[in-house]
């Protein structure tokens, strides 16, 4: 297998040093940009891998899920909408900021269906956007106010990451798996393959 079609795991330890250098990041946008977050929104699965910490460091309890998943259908993923906004004992403003939280979008559709959706609920909501990957595609979006991350990306895929240069993976930052992912899983996907679960 080539270094471009090879995945390479990341423990729990790199994934903290990522998602201190995604808050680090954050905080310093919010504090410049004078954003106050009303409640955080985790797109499942890994949204909610980056949301939970960054609960923690926003010192609130207002965590909220909205969940797409690919399935095969007919030979190609197909992203279905599964579950939308709970209920909640707490009353937000007509005009939310949301925390919009994802782990390593890759295309970015789902971001974009997320809030289509979350609008149905809250039409003058905006967002900041908080992922571990550099994502272009929010800044030209009239509901993002900016995006925070914890490591950059080129055209390629590069990144200039230190843990990923440590890594010696810099040049497929791409082609990683984390702690709670299985990596026959994730080829799977990739290859648009059924994948059994047990």
């Amino acid at each position: 297998m080539s270094n471009q079609n090879k995945f390479f795991p990341l423990t729990w330890e790199h994934y903290g040093v990522l998602i201190e250098d995604l808050w680090l990041d954050l905080a310093r946008k919010l504090k410049k940009n004078n954003v106050k977050i009303d409640a955080i929104i985790a797109i499942l699965r890994e949204g909610t891998f980056t949301a939970l910490p960054l609960a923690y460091k926003l010192n609130t309890y207002k965590v909220l899920t909205i969940q797409f998943k690919y399935l095969l259908h007919e030979g190609s993923n197909e992203l279905v909408y599964v579950s939308g906004l709970q209920k909640t004992s707490y009353q937000l403003p007509k005009t939310p900021t949301f925390l919009l939280c994802d782990t390593f979008l890759c295309g970015g559709k789902t971001k974009f269906l997320a809030v289509k959706k979350i609008k149905e609920k809250y039409p003058q909501a905006k967002f900041v956007f908080a992922s571990l990957i550099q994502d272009h595609s929010v800044e030209d979006h009239k509901d993002f106010l900016f995006s925070s991350f914890a490591f950059d990306i080129n055209k390629k895929w590069e990144t200039t990451h230190p843990l990923f240069i440590k890594l010696g993976i810099n040049k497929s930052a791409l082609n990683v798996y984390f702690p709670w992912e299985n990596e026959k899983e994730e080829i799977a996907s990739v290859q648009s393959r059924k994948w059994e679960y047990k």
